[in-house]
């Protein structure tokens, strides 16, 4: 999978998006499928212990070299979510690249097998925008 990314990556594609499984097999010395990467977005539940190992995520993506590493901070159920990503990332020196509401229509997509856009509110298309922007903004600076 490296070999192919790699190939992909310099041949092949200006923009390459990979959703990969959790786990932090992606991101070992020996053979991390993410070694080509220039942007990791870490997905974090809003719990401490997510945030904590997203924290530990960035720590091994910029040992495996990837210059730019986000948290992105999914399923903010109540308004005070958003207060704790911001301030539990910031404690654990996690850069925010945005904070996805929680949408019961997100999973029931899923389970239909229909495009998230398809039956996602305004507010999660919205954010998911502003992720997008940021992390455009963020590959030009």
């Amino acid at each position: 999978m490296r070999s192919f990314l790699g190939e992909v990556l310099d041949d092949h594609a200006d923009l390459t998006l990979i959703d990969m499984e959790a786990g932090l097999e992606h991101l070992s010395r020996s053979g991390g499928t993410l070694a080509y990467a220039d942007v990791l977005l870490v997905v974090m539940e809003p719990s401490r212990k997510s945030i904590i190992t997203a924290a530990r995520t960035m720590t091994l993506a910029e040992e495996l070299g990837i210059p730019r590493v986000y948290g992105l901070g999914n399923k903010a159920h109540l308004p005070e979510d958003g207060e704790f990503f911001r301030r539990e990332a910031a404690t654990q020196g996690v850069p925010l690249a945005g904070i996805i509401p929680y949408a019961s229509q997100v999973a029931e997509a899923d389970r239909a097998g229909l495009a998230v856009a398809e039956l996602s509110p305004e507010a999660v298309r919205a954010e998911v925008d502003n992720v997008i922007a940021f992390l455009e903004g963020a590959m030009v600076a």
